[in-house]
């Protein structure tokens, strides 16, 4: 379904707002939704001789990602190609191009500052600020590091409070080395802003105390005298980083970390009194694979499967139950042999370790 604009066009251009463009028609079809057709309001002009275009030479339908407005919406660019009037220009056609979408770009100029003020103004992940747009995360990461190598010359800035954090942005890679052996590669980095403005100051590679340190040692001295807060998470590399080359600064850590260490610690003593008042411990019970019972392992206390285990076992230590001890104790039983065990872990109270061993021992018999 398609409805030309007829002498609504300038209105339908207004609401659609792209500089540089005026809407011609705009749909709604079952297999991409609403649609806007838009088209260059101006002249075009010659990139190489300046010449104004008079004569369209051919047109072409281009797909360009833009902002959602009242929702998503494909829109597609009717763009055209111009000849140019002056005989001597080397160019004898040329493409329009504007402002918003300059030569050989897919996205407006809009589109990607949303992205960039989404991710260093909001603080939103790039994933997050990529589904919220729809488009694709590798787009959003493109035009992070394109306005990155757009930063302002941090030196020259004024800057009291600074924040930095640690950011993934790829998944986990493995990397052949030439000796043969994989090397694990993190692709994390870690980014400092400006608390007051919000403004990236510095994106460096990695988030170890060796990156963020060069780049604080990178700047000069009467920048670094200035900072008086420094906002991280609670990093031993970042803290590092900071007291060697901001030595009169203040920590400040952010509340969602600071709340977790709390109620972890809180939950660690609250554990730890429990098993205290209510005189628990952890029972720990061997079972020892692929043998048949000996009157020895009854006398310790083991029980016995002759049903094979096919997975890997793990031993647990908690409290003060000295399993190396037991461990040692079952292999001089059995004559110094070495065999596997399955460890179970289970929660008892003292009183009860000598009732629960002697029917666990008779249990195995």
């Amino acid at each position: 379904m398609a409805e030309p604009i007829g002498s609504r066009r300038d209105a339908a251009s207004a609401l659609f707002n792209l500089s540089g463009y005026r809407v011609i028609a705009v749909g709604e079809e079952p297999t991409i939704g609403r649609w806007v057709d838009i088209e260059v309001s101006g002249k075009p002009f010659c990139p190489a001789c300046g010449a104004a275009g008079s004569k369209v030479h051919s047109s072409r339908s281009q797909r360009v990602r833009d902002i959602p407005v009242a929702g998503e919406v494909t829109v597609i660019w009717r763009k055209r190609r111009w000849f140019c009037v002056t005989a001597t220009c080397p160019k004898r056609t040329f493409s329009e191009s504007t402002e918003q979408v300059p030569p050989y770009a897919r996205s407006t100029m809009r589109l990607r500052e949303a992205l960039v003020t989404a991710v260093t103004r909001a603080g939103r992940a790039a994933s997050e600020v990529a589904a919220s747009f729809s488009v694709s995360w590798w787009l959003v990461q493109a035009m992070l590091t394109a306005a990155a190598a757009l930063i302002d010359d941090v030196d020259t800035l004024v800057v009291r409070r600074v924040g930095i954090d640690e950011h993934r942005f790829r998944r986990v890679r493995y990397f052949r080395l030439p000796t043969g052996k994989w090397r694990r590669y993190e692709p994390w980095m870690s980014t400092v802003v400006d608390l007051d403005t919000g403004r990236v100051l510095g994106v460096v590679d990695g988030r170890d105390n060796k990156g963020v340190g060069a780049w604080l040692a990178a700047r000069p001295q009467a920048w670094r005298d200035r900072i008086e807060v420094v906002a991280i998470d609670p990093s031993a590399a970042f803290a590092k980083a900071i007291a060697a080359n901001l030595p009169h600064a203040a920590i400040s850590v952010d509340a969602f970390h600071l709340v977790k260490l709390a109620n972890d610690m809180v939950t660690t003593v609250r554990q730890r009194l429990s098993r205290q008042q209510k005189n628990r411990k952890l029972e720990v019970i061997i079972t020892r694979l692929y043998e048949t019972p000996t009157p020895a392992d009854r006398n310790v206390g083991l029980s016995t499967s002759t049903r094979p285990h096919h997975h890997r076992h793990h031993t647990t230590r908690h409290g003060t139950d000295p399993f190396p001890q037991r461990q040692r104790d079952v292999q001089a039983a059995n004559g110094g042999s070495r065999h596997r065990y399955q460890v179970r872990v289970l929660p008892r109270r003292m009183e009860d370790r000598g009732v629960a061993g002697a029917a666990h021992g008779a249990g195995g018999k």
